[in-house]
């Protein structure tokens, strides 16, 4: 078994795979922070994403955070006047369309997982469930991992994805 954050890049290197996407991303809180920061990330460019706070209800993954609701966005391409604040990981990345979605545990919102692509893309359902489900077992991982369980987060992420898509 490898480390936390290694297991969590390698599934997300999986996802990236699966989901034929550029970047991949999760976000997390702690229980002592009212903010979200992306902790883990693959196909990142640079290192921008490190300086990311989001609050609750601000930018993808706040509002994706708040609202309990995934996010699909096909087609972004800032404007003059746009607030960069309500997208700084789509600008940091280049990204042009993503998907944003609520990672739980317990029925409370702890992170946000995104996935993404430097291009304008329309996903197929398949895809928003694919992620949806990489959500609810990344859940489980950091649940079990917080409760200091001893599974092996990676292989069961993995094997659930691989049944699926």
């Amino acid at each position: 078994m490898g480390s936390l954050q290694g297991d969590i890049e390698t599934s997300l290197s999986v996802l990236r795979r699966l989901t034929d996407t550029d970047f991949a991303a999760l976000a997390w809180t702690s229980s002592n922070e009212q903010t979200i920061r992306w902790r883990f990330v693959s196909g990142n460019r640079n290192e921008r994403y490190k300086k990311i706070v989001m609050f609750p209800g601000k930018g993808i993954g706040g509002k994706v955070f708040r609202s309990g609701r995934p996010m699909v966005i096909q087609s972004f391409s800032p404007k003059s006047g746009d607030d960069p604040r309500e997208y700084p990981i789509l600008l940091a990345e280049g990204l042009h369309s993503a998907i944003a979605v609520p990672v739980t545990i317990d029925d409370q919102i702890m992170g946000v997982l995104l996935v993404g692509c430097r291009m304008n893309r329309v996903f197929p359902h398949e895809t928003l469930e694919l992620v949806l489900d990489v959500a609810e077992q990344l859940g489980a991982v950091m649940q079990k991992r917080m409760e200091n369980d001893k599974a092996d987060p990676a292989s069961t992420i993995l094997t659930r994805a691989n049944e699926i898509y």
